[in-house]
């Protein structure tokens, strides 16, 4: 059992490791889409990420580890956290914003439609390609980071997520919300350190980034 960490007040400083998986493709070389972008595996270029993360990571303490459940986001967790004797735990309220369900893949433009999307997160009803709004996909992340940090028996919790969930995470963290999604890019495979200290009554006092 790590020495736990203590604030100067005396709080409990317990500390999340949030991860973004490693790099994916959801384009086809033929430049068509994939049929199910939910389905798709690290790449050999992600699974390299992971494997340098985890020399950086490696003798860093975690005692709790959890993904969202799609490939990508296991496969990096296992990658990192290696041979460590450590279930990796699903939470699926961490998925990534959802597109329209059934939707023929294709016909949406890199650019405005995909790449600078969160920048409209802020726009009443703003959704993802016809799907998720981006008011209930951060309402949604918040629920599942909040019952994360209020669960108290982890000190040391590594989070393997996605890019907008991360950016969702860290705009709750921040107190920036919504605007967060366009101002935070998350590289693939990198990692925020996100500390929560907490009183005798297990309340968050204190976010730091």
């Amino acid at each position: 059992m790590p020495t736990l960490r203590k604030a100067l007040d005396g709080a409990r400083r317990r500390r999340l490791y949030l991860f973004r998986h490693g790099a994916v493709e959801y384009i086809r070389p033929d430049g068509s889409w994939v049929g199910d972008p939910d389905a798709v595996d690290l790449t050999e270029r992600g699974r390299r990420q992971a494997r340098e993360m985890a020399a950086l990571f490696a003798g860093t303490p975690v005692d709790r580890a959890v993904c969202s459940g799609l490939p990508r986001t296991r496969q990096t967790g296992e990658i990192i956290l290696g041979d460590r004797d450590i279930e990796i735990l699903v939470e699926p309220g961490l998925e990534e914003i959802r597109p329209m369900q059934g939707e023929a893949s294709g016909g949406y433009d890199i650019y405005s439609d995909v790449a600078f999307s969160h920048w409209r997160a802020v726009d009443e009803g703003a959704q993802f390609l016809g799907g998720e709004r981006y008011a209930d996909f951060y309402a949604r992340i918040c629920v599942a980071v909040h019952d994360l940090v209020a669960d108290p028996e982890w000190h040391n919790l590594a989070v393997f997520a996605h890019g907008g969930t991360n950016a969702a995470i860290l705009g709750w963290v921040t107190g920036l919300g919504l605007p967060a999604f366009g101002l935070l890019d998350q590289a693939t495979c990198c990692l925020n350190i996100i500390d929560f200290d907490v009183d005798t009554d297990g309340q968050v006092v204190r976010k730091t980034l």
